[in-house]
């Protein structure tokens, strides 16, 4: 390993780029699963004899858990660092997926995949995502871009080799072999990572030209660093504009597939979610650059009423051409806030003790990660129609990105 990273560090470039690569492969793996899980829906309910509400539960179980273990995984990378997180977060979700394909049981299910799984994507995505900001200020939107391009492709790969799993050897087989695969990688980002510059002898001055922000792995700081965010009502806004502002994405990908169903188009559906993946991954890679130099908060809220805009034209996709389009829509609304996820909080409240700030701040994914996927699955198995059920979401994205757009100017950054 060592040597590894010894010569990738004699390389000309700044190591910090490695880094980024490392952090694309773990938020390819952590998201290219989660996100395609409306493969599993039908599957799942067929196999447990489940409603869409019940089943909607295990994405949304494990989504509650990716996040809301994010502040005690943001405190142990703070402690362990982010290379033996990665071993750790393997572990956690090769063996949650792994045990979780003999589950005979809709709550063994969640026992393993939702909650062990889910644990070791939490800690995987406070590594993927939190870690490239220490390393970038001057480029950092386009280090983000580029390291969470890695969900997008991680979508383009894994929904359709999960659909093509599940017709050849089930949804059981499936989750076998994407435990160890996407296992496996994870265990090379972690041969690739490297805790601090000043391990692999990497000049920061040309991107912190004042210095860079040293964090402290003391349990008591990191508390501080959580009360002086709640106590800041720039942080309360931008945490409860999260919590409503991706409800739209959850909805869409939990339910896209059920819904291009009902038309006759279910392969449309699915391959909606590779276009997703798709399209994000092209706008990450391409406006973390533009947004460091037009401004990254503006950038963000723009793309947050796009997501919320294709939610409220979604019914009208009743043709695989519209859906498709909307899919790319999408996906850049998507990919513009996915880019910039990590440098709103480091640019609106400093790069200190950044694991575990943005830890906390994922605690409000949690809320439309639970809620969203059952509430949508719920309205329409009530109503019979999933028109009313993605126009509220939209309506919802909206407001969310007004309350972000209030924490800039709060902040003087907008």
């Amino acid at each position: 390993m060592r040597f590894l990273q010894t010569r990738l560090a004699d390389a000309s470039m700044y190591y910090g780029w490695v880094i980024v690569g490392a952090c694309f492969l773990v938020s390819g793996v952590v998201f290219g699963m989660t996100y395609s899980f409306g493969i599993f829906l039908d599957p799942l309910a067929s196999s447990f004899q489940a409603s869409t509400a019940r089943v909607s539960l295990v994405f949304g179980v494990q989504l509650f858990v990716l996040y809301v273990a994010g502040p005690p995984m943001g405190g142990l990378v703070e402690w362990i660092g982010p290379r033996r997180g990665l071993v750790v977060a393997a572990a956690l979700l090769g063996g949650g997926m792994l045990t979780g394909s003999r589950a005979d049981s809709l709550p063994v299910l969640i026992m393993t995949y939702s909650i062990v799984t889910g644990a070791g994507m939490s800690l995987a995505f406070v590594i993927g995502y939190a870690t490239p900001p220490q390393w970038f200020l001057r480029r950092r939107g386009l280090a983000t871009g580029i390291a969470s391009a890695g969900l997008g492709v991680g979508m383009v790969i894994i929904a359709p080799t999960a659909s093509l799993l599940v017709t050849r050897v089930g949804w059981r087989g499936a989750f076998l072999f994407l435990g160890v695969g996407l296992a496996l990688t994870l265990l090379v980002a972690a041969l690739l990572m490297v805790d601090e510059p000043a391990h692999v002898d990497a000049a920061v001055d040309a991107e912190f030209p004042d210095g860079r922000p040293e964090s402290d792995d003391g349990w008591r700081d990191q508390l501080r660093t959580v009360r002086k965010a709640f106590r800041n009502r720039a942080f309360l806004l931008l945490f409860g504009g999260y919590i409503l502002m991706y409800a739209t994405l959850y909805v869409l990908l939990n339910h896209v597939v059920n819904f291009a169903a009902e038309y006759g188009i279910r392969s449309t559906g699915v391959l909606a979610l590779s276009v997703v993946g798709g399209a994000t991954t092209v706008t990450r890679l391409a406006v973390g650059g533009v947004a460091d130099r037009v401004g990254r908060l503006a950038i963000f809220v723009a793309c947050g009423g796009v997501m919320g805009s294709v939610l409220l034209l979604l019914p009208l996709a009743r043709t695989p051409a519209i859906l498709l389009a909307l899919a790319v829509g999408f996906g850049i609304g998507y990919g513009g806030t996915g880019a910039l996820l990590s440098s709103v909080p480091a640019d609106l409240f400093g790069g200190r003790n950044l694991n575990t700030l943005f830890g906390l701040i994922s605690l409000s994914f949690a809320v439309p990660g639970l809620l969203a996927p059952a509430a949508a699955g719920l309205g329409f198995d009530r109503l019979g129609t999933y028109t009313p059920v993605f126009v509220a979401t939209g309506v919802v994205g909206f407001v969310g990105m007004l309350l972000v757009a209030a924490a800039a100017r709060l902040q003087g950054e907008l």
